[in-house]
């Protein structure tokens, strides 16, 4: 907002509706503190590494699940507007020889996955893992089912069947588009990482930040338009709406003048379509996970080509 600083540090921007300050942000729970050059979210105390606008998630940093002796809870987002993301988050698992599996409150299994075992018995040294090739060997990954508040999280060791010490290894929700576009450095979470550092380690974890009715009435979007309805699917029939303002420029949505004019790239396709007398136009198609794929329409030309790209259709956009 004007008069509010937007950055913490030499690499966090913080834009509206989020804020450095208790009269920066959209409300309490959107305020950030920058402590040491590090900014965090003030009402859940966790640190922030990056927030998307167009995906509405907030990225922040959260500890890795180990101990095999309980059952472990995770932060709970409570009456907080966040929830963990089903589409922009991995649960993965590191140890050699065990399994981790995400239960709700009630205690029934949400998904889970196991690394395997075999016969070798003599390795009693910490075992290096290659979250490159997280397919099972000493490192496993599977998606999450739903949007969760908080969840759960059981831990087992097998390696003790096999004369192994036990270690469990650790269990996390992992940042989906930072894991595979392999973006870790050794501030978040590296690629090579340790089954004996368990609980000492820290990942990044993708929140979708929602707004309620009364959020809705603070919302000025950019250029005079109104935010508009999306729907979240909690799981069991249940659906939560939460509203958003639409990206369609550069600059920030959020605010009234925060449009920004954008000098557009003319990609070979559509300079193709403009040299046969034609223009561009850009659809955007949303998938019912809350990701999108621009398509392009070539109008007018003399000879009339349309990208690649499958349109559905719906009733509700559900992230």
């Amino acid at each position: 907002m004007p008069g509010c600083k937007d950055t913490c540090g030499n690499n966090v921007t913080i834009p509206y509706p989020f804020g450095i300050g208790a009269k920066c942000s959209v409300n309490e729970w959107y305020t950030v503190d920058c402590n040491s050059s590090k900014p965090y979210l003030s009402a859940l105390h966790l640190e922030v590494f990056g927030i998307d606008l167009e995906n509405q998630i907030v990225t922040v940093n959260m500890q890795k699940l180990s101990n095999c002796s309980q059952v472990i809870n995770s932060v709970d987002l409570g009456r907080s507007p966040f929830l963990y993301s089903t589409s922009h988050n991995k649960l993965v698992y590191e140890g050699y020889c065990g399994s981790a599996f995400m239960m709700d409150n009630h205690g029934s299994v949400l998904t889970g996955c196991s690394t395997t075992c075999n016969n070798d018995t003599t390795t009693n040294t910490i075992v290096i893992i290659d979250t490159n090739r997280c397919y099972g060997t000493n490192c496993c990954q599977t998606t999450i089912p739903r949007y969760l508040k908080s969840y759960r999280m059981n831990l087992t060791g097998l390696e003790s069947q096999l004369g192994g010490d036990g270690d469990c290894g650790s269990a996390f929700l992992v940042a989906q588009d930072l894991f595979d576009q392999d973006l870790y450095d050794e501030d978040n979470f590296s690629r090579q990482s340790s089954a004996g550092e368990g609980s000492k380690s820290y990942v990044s974890t993708a929140l979708l930040w929602t707004f309620s009715d009364r959020d809705k009435d603070k919302l000025t979007c950019c250029d005079g338009y109104s935010p508009y309805n999306r729907k979240v699917d909690l799981g069991n029939g249940t659906i939560m709406d939460t509203w958003k303002c639409e990206l369609r420029s550069l600059g920030n949505p959020y605010l009234a003048d925060g449009c920004e004019d954008d000098d557009p790239v003319v990609t070979e396709e559509c300079a193709s379509c403009q040299n046969k007398g034609g223009y561009c136009r850009y659809y955007t198609i949303y998938y019912i996970d809350g990701k999108s794929h621009n398509n392009l329409i070539c109008d007018g030309a003399n000879e009339s080509k349309t990208s690649f790209g499958v349109i559905l259709g719906y009733t509700n956009c559900i992230f």
